[in-house]
């Protein structure tokens, strides 16, 4: 059974969704989701993975029923590395910790892990580019820098009116307009969120906070030069779980990741998208487990 509980971090509270056997001390996974999504995007993997794993997958700070953060500033990278640590010391409670994150909790995850190392364990990253990569992607790469480009229309100040005017059309291309065609549950509750202008915001302000922004096509070779790539090493054991047909990232955005996480093991999807662990929750169950087990 899925619960659904709080806990104040910094003053805000963070909604997370629960699967936990009371006093049992089993591996604790924490999953954390990616944008335009929240923590229900896991439940079809939650209902995959056995009873010996508890599981906790939070709302984001902004997102679905975690608390708006009182400052746009809370949503640089930092902050919300440290609210994030916050939460996983208030909800470990002695257990080992494995952290899955996927696209912006990926983003989150990454450092986390690297800044954060004696709070977890293991680390799981499904289609989500360490920073250090996607920062030399996005300077050696023309097809991820377009790839990328969406995200000026994410950070436009008037980006609330233009996704609202629009019903979202931009985020329903993104995660597949399928799953609107159904009307399913989750689908319901995204839209419902998106339509809450104090969510949307802070969904956006992720994006508007980015330590990176991503230079237009047209840019200047002097501008690329100038980016710095960050040096982000972690030394926990990694499992890299990819969707070929990633709508947002090129596969460069993995080139040399061995140089940053030695310790990796990289499982590639062919035929899924950025949607991995939606569109195959049995084969991220699997490798989840294999890699847990080793």
């Amino acid at each position: 059974m899925i619960d659904s509980k709080y806990a104040m971090v910094d003053g805000a509270s963070i909604h997370y969704l629960s699967r936990e056997e009371e006093g049992a001390k089993n591996p604790l996974i924490i999953m954390l989701h990616g944008f335009p999504e929240n923590a229900h995007t896991w439940e079809a993997l939650m209902a995959l993975l056995p009873t010996s794993l508890d599981i906790i997958a939070p709302d984001l700070p902004g997102y679905h029923l975690s608390s708006p953060l009182l400052n746009e500033k809370d949503y640089q990278v930092p902050s919300l590395i440290s609210r994030m640590a916050a939460f996983i010391k208030k909800v470990k409670k002695g257990r080992q910790v494995i952290l899955l994150g996927h696209d912006w909790g990926g983003a989150i995850a990454w450092p986390l892990a690297a800044f954060h190392q004696t709070l977890i364990s293991k680390l799981i990253i499904v289609n989500a580019a360490h920073p250090s990569c996607f920062t030399r992607a996005i300077k050696t790469s023309p097809l991820q820098r377009e790839k990328s480009q969406y995200i000026a229309t994410l950070i436009d100040r008037n980006a609330e009116r233009i996704l609202s005017d629009t019903d979202f059309q931009l985020l329903k291309n993104m995660i597949g307009n399928r799953l609107f065609e159904q009307e399913s549950s989750y689908s319901r509750k995204l839209l419902n969120d998106w339509r809450e202008p104090e969510i949307l915001s802070a969904m956006l302000s992720y994006y508007r906070q980015m330590p990176q922004q991503v230079p237009q096509m047209s840019v200047s070779k002097k501008v690329l030069d100038d980016i710095r790539i960050p040096e982000i090493f972690i030394h926990r054991p990694t499992l890299l779980l990819w969707g070929e047909q990633d709508d947002a990232f090129d596969l460069s955005v993995i080139d040399k990741i061995e140089h940053y996480v030695p310790q990796i093991t990289k499982r590639f999807n062919s035929s899924a998208s950025h949607w991995l662990h939606r569109e195959k929750p049995e084969w991220v169950q699997k490798e989840m487990i294999d890699f847990i087990e080793t």
